[in-house]
C-alpha cells in the first residue's frame, strides 16, 4: 500500500512517501480503507521525534497520522459491532495501559490502509464528509473535556478561546457557540484571524499583537471576567488569561504549543476560588456525541486546505509556519 512514513527523526524533508506492507486486521480489530487523514501538532512532533514522541530505531520506519476516517474493509476474529463497507471515524487514543497513539506510538493513518481496535471506531453519517470527520477527533475530544465534561460551561457564561486559529480554537469557538450557546471571545495573533473568528461565531476576537489581553477582557466582560479559558498553548498566554478569570472562573488546558511553564498566583487561586485543570483526549462515547453534534449542524470543521498523501511533506511546511486559519487534511486516494 502507498503511504507516507520517516524512517529517522528531523524536518519536513524526511518524510517519504512509497510502499509499506498493508497492516492485518488482528483479534478485536479492524482494518479500515482510509480516504482522509486530518494533520496535528502531535504529528509535527513525531516526525521532528520532540515532546516525547521518539521512535526506537528497531520501530522505524512509522507510518504518521492520527486522526482518520475512512470505510471499514476487514474485520478481526471476535469483531460483530461493525460491518465491512461502514463509514467510521477513528478516535486515535486506543488502550489505556498505556494508551498509545496512532501513528505515534503505533503504525498511522497517513496511508491507505491502517488497523485499529474496534471500540476507536464511530460509525459517521452521509451528511459528514471523510474529510470532515478526520477533522474532528483531536481537536474536538480534548475541547469537549474542557468546554462540557469538566469545564461545564453554561449558556449564561463566557468563554475565553486562546490562539482560536488553531484546531482546538475553532473546535472550541463552535462548542462554544453551537452546543452550550455561551459567549464567546477568541484570541489570536493577526487582523485576519481576528476576522475568521468571527466569522466561525465568536462574539468577540482580540488581536494579542496588539491589544492587552487581560486588559482588553475584561473591557468586553464589564469587569467581571470569564467564566473558563480554554488554551491549548501553554505558557505564553497563562498569566494574563488566569487573571482574566471571573470569580469561580476555571482555566482548562490540553497544550503546550507555546511553553511548559508558568507562573500562578495562588491567592487568586483560593480567593476567588478557582478551578485549574487539564484534559487529553478524550473517550470514544464523547467521539460520539461530537459526530451527533456535527451531524446536526451545530459543529463543523474549519478546514485551512486539503492535500493528497504524496504531498505530506507539504502539509508538514505550511502548518509549521503557523499562518493558517482550522485544519490541514491529507485526501487519501
Amino acid at each position: 500500500m502507498k503511504a507516507a512514513f520517516i524512517r529517522n527523526h528531523g524536518g519536513p524533508s524526511v518524510i517519504q512517501y512509497g510502499d509499506m506492507p498493508e497492516p492485518e486486521a488482528g483479534p478485536g480489530e479492524v482494518l479500515v480503507r482510509v480516504r482522509a487523514s486530518a494533520l496535528n501538532r502531535l504529528d509535527l512532533y513525531t516526525r521532528a521525534g520532540l515532546r516525547g514522541t521518539k521512535v526506537a530505531p528497531e520501530d522505524m520506519p512509522r507510518i504518521l497520522g492520527g486522526d482518520c476516517a475512512g470505510e471499514i474493509a476487514a474485520l478481526g476474529e471476535g469483531v460483530d459491532s461493525v460491518s465491512v463497507g461502514q463509514r467510521v471515524v477513528v478516535n486515535p487514543l486506543c488502550g489505556t495501559s498505556p494508551p498509545s497513539m496512532i501513528g505515534t506510538n503505533r503504525q498511522g493513518s497517513n496511508a491507505e490502509y491502517v488497523a485499529v481496535p474496534v471500540e476507536n471506531v464511530v460509525p459517521i453519517p452521509d451528511s459528514l464528509s471523510f474529510e470532515d470527520a478526520a477533522a474532528l477527533p483531536t481537536i474536538y475530544l480534548p475541547t469537549w473535556g474542557i468546554v462540557v465534561r469538566e469545564g461545564r460551561l453554561q449558556a449564561n457564561e463566557t468563554a475565553l478561546v486562546l490562539s482560536s486559529s488553531s484546531g482546538v480554537g475553532t473546535a472550541a469557538i463552535q462548542l462554544i457557540k453551537g452546543v452550550v450557546g455561551a459567549t464567546c471571545i477568541a484570541a489570536t495573533s493577526t487582523g485576519e484571524k481576528v476576522r475568521k473568528s468571527k466569522e466561525l461565531g465568536a462574539d468577540y476576537a482580540i488581536n494579542y499583537k496588539v491589544e492587552n489581553l487581560a486588559q482588553r477582557t475584561k473591557e468586553l466582560t464589564g469587569g467581571r471576567g470569564v467564566d473558563l479559558v480554554v488554551d491549548s498553548t501553554g505558557a505564553a498566554f497563562f498569566e494574563d488569561a488566569y487573571s482574566s478569570l471571573a470569580r469561580g472562573g476555571r482555566y482548562g488546558i490540553c497544550g503546550v504549543t507555546a511553553g511548559y511553564q508558568a507562573q500562578i498566583h495562588l491567592g487568586q487561586l483560593f480567593s476567588k476560588q478557582l478551578r485549574l485543570f487539564g484534559t487529553f483526549m478524550g473517550s470514544t462515547d464523547e467521539l460520539r456525541r461530537i459526530v451527533d453534534a456535527a451531524d446536526k449542524g451545530q459543529i463543523g470543521t474549519a478546514i485551512q486546505a486539503s492535500v493528497p498523501l504524496a504531498e505530506a511533506a507539504t502539509a508538514h511546511e505550511e502548518m509549521e509556519k503557523s499562518e493558517h486559519f482550522g485544519k490541514f487534511v491529507i485526501v487519501v486516494p
